[in-house]
């Protein structure tokens, strides 16, 4: 068999190894969201239909690119041609990826909006840069079905499009780690647990935002650097997956597991009406008055037990003093 021209070569490692990392990172979002599941009972139903319905929408864009992979690299294997092809690449790269990362960074806005004690300027700023990088993700998406050639894109109307995409959606990663550490940091409550628990949220927070914000950019710096190629497809093809996984990860942080003997797990999940605790092999659940464990000693346990009295979510910290479903114990 002759060897490929190098023209293949060239345009295929970047899709590959973007398909690859793709799916990847699909396996990891399906695990974050199974943790979800497991430990969601006690969460409100919006927030539910925000973790399925990313997740559903992540799936179908996997279909999609999973159909481009086999369209490029088996039925046209060997073509410069259906390389360089949009495809659905205009469907699942910009326009999913705009949804994607919309929500998740208004999601960001919102909980910012409570942290910050209802003040509506930090979080206007998320969304004002949030929508606008979403409306040049759908412009360059429409750009890219009409050209029909990935490698033509570096012309001046879609590089425009992509640089205020990237640009945007960078600059807004930065400013919700920015605010969110900051409104996260005024929360000090003087329980030693609860502090750790702050802490490994601002932690999560820094992490992820500044991780999908180098994501950004790093696509955008491929784009200008090697034009009319298809190189920043190796994180383009990830990107929306990235941001999913950002968001699921701090959901889930308000998940606790606290004992594990054997097949038992007792999950401590921090909710607004109290700190539910939920055996997964042992007794029903039960609800606990989050003030009655600001107020008592650490919970005592036995075994291999942690000793524990005072745990927060994002969620308890959405909550405000003299909330009247706060201290309700079912």
């Amino acid at each position: 068999m002759p060897p490929l021209p190098a023209e293949v070569l060239r345009a295929s490692v970047p899709l590959l190894t973007g398909f690859i990392i793709h799916w990847c990172l699909f396996s990891t979002l399906s695990v974050q969201t199974y943790i979800y599941y497991d430990g969601a009972a006690p969460d409100r139903l919006l927030t539910k239909c925000l973790v399925y319905g990313v997740y559903v929408m992540e799936f179908i864009q996997t279909v999609f690119v999973t159909y481009d992979a086999f369209v490029i690299f088996a039925f046209g294997f060997g073509d410069v041609k259906s390389l360089t092809a949009v495809h659905f690449h205009w469907l699942t790269i910009p326009i999913m990826s705009a949804f994607v990362s919309c929500i998740s960074q208004l999601f960001y806005a919102y909980r910012i909006y409570l942290l910050s004690e209802r003040r509506r300027t930090a979080p206007s700023v998320i969304a004002f840069v949030s929508l606008l990088s979403a409306g040049a993700a759908i412009s360059t998406g429409v750009l890219a079905h009409a050209i029909g050639d990935a490698a033509r894109l570096s012309t001046l109307g879609p590089s425009l499009s992509i640089g205020l995409w990237c640009g945007g959606a960078a600059l807004c990663d930065i400013l919700i780690a920015i605010f969110m550490t900051h409104y996260l940091a005024k929360h000090s409550t003087g329980f030693r647990h609860t502090q750790r628990l702050i802490s490994k949220l601002i932690r999560i927070t820094v992490e992820t935002g500044s991780l999908t914000a180098v994501a950004a950019l790093l696509d955008l710096v491929l784009f200008f650097m090697f034009p009319f190629q298809e190189v920043y497809m190796s994180v383009a093809l990830w990107l929306p997956k990235l941001y999913a996984n950002a968001m699921i990860m701090v959901i889930n942080a308000r998940f606790r597991v606290v004992y594990a003997n054997g097949d038992d797990h007792i999950h401590i999940v921090t909710t607004r009406s109290g700190v539910r605790f939920r055996g997964m092999t042992s007794s029903p659940e039960t609800v606990i008055d989050t003030r009655f464990l600001q107020q008592h000693s650490p919970v005592e346990t036995d075994g291999t037990a942690t000793k524990d009295r005072s745990l927060y979510s994002s969620d308890t910290m959405e909550m405000k003093k003299g909330d009247p479903e706060a201290g309700n114990v079912t």
